[in-house]
């Protein structure tokens, strides 16, 4: 079956007669969700026809089989959600850098790219932090330090 099939009539008829449903699954399930395919395929068709059934609440009895059975020929993929990256996970980035990469030399653009900060950001953490130094008499530049050790060989 393919979604364009999805009408009224056809919902019933596949509601009643075609499809065996789980014991568990509940006829009005099946139609609601049907229904919010027809309108997902209609109306919505470039998100998630998944998050839709999820914003109708069809359980998730349903929504798998709709997955499994009726989203093969779907026009677009079921993506999972991606999680934002986080602040802290960005700072993260650039410790391993620094951590890893000792003493070598970067520019602002360079740390930008690898942490996804901006730069005025990357600089007011570099100078507080100090993983990174400014290097002296090269404007934009930094170097990558050890903080632990440095405070180890400064007593």
């Amino acid at each position: 079956m393919k979604l364009t099939d999805l009408n009224d009539t056809h919902i019933e008829h596949l509601a009643k007669e075609h499809y065996k449903l789980p014991e568990d699954q509940q006829v009005p399930d099946f139609e609601r969700m049907l229904h919010a395919l027809k309108y997902w395929y209609t109306q919505e068709p470039n998100s998630s026809p998944y998050r839709k059934m999820t914003d109708l609440m069809v359980r998730p009895e349903a929504r798998a089989w709709a997955t499994s059975n009726l989203l093969e020929d779907a026009p677009i993929a079921v993506k999972p959600v991606e999680k934002p990256i986080k602040r802290k996970d960005k700072y993260a980035r650039l410790e391993k850098l620094a951590l890893e990469n000792f003493a070598v030399e970067y520019t602002t653009q360079e740390l930008v790219d690898i942490s996804g900060l901006g730069a005025q950001t990357i600089a007011l953490w570099a100078k507080t932090e100090g993983f990174f130094r400014a290097v002296p008499d090269a404007r934009g530049k930094w170097e990558a330090r050890n903080p632990k050790d440095d405070r180890k060989n400064s007593l």
